[in-house]
């Protein structure tokens, strides 16, 4: 009788235990990508505010200048410096941010949960 008792309940432990893995990968699926689709979002939007302010300081040095070429020439060569930057600074400002961010998404830790 005993017998039975402690196997339902190591059966009901399993399935339990099955149920909160099953939530907590839905719940940090549902968060990557929910931050996916808004990153996204955002990024298309930024760019979109990028091309206006890049537009608009182009066409304001331009006017101050006199000179139509100048504005657009300027914005691009700004543009041009900030991609070697980047390039430059990739590893320490792009890539260790973003791991440091999923490591912190993906494992909170114990007290949080």
């Amino acid at each position: 009788m005993e017998d039975a008792t402690i196997k339902e309940n190591v059966e009901d432990y399993i399935e339990t235990k099955i149920d909160i893995i099953k939530l907590k990968a839905i719940d940090k699926t549902g968060g990557a990508i929910s931050g996916a689709i808004v990153g996204a979002a955002s990024g298309i939007l930024g760019l979109f505010i990028l091309l206006f302010l890049s537009l608009s300081a182009a066409y304001a040095i331009s006017s101050a200048t006199e000179m139509p070429f100048l504005g657009f020439l300027c914005v691009a060569v700004f543009y041009i410096i900030l991609v070697i930057l980047l390039n430059v600074l990739k590893e320490k400002m792009v890539t260790m941010p973003i791991i440091n961010s999923m490591l912190a998404k993906f494992y909170k830790p114990k007290e949080e949960e």
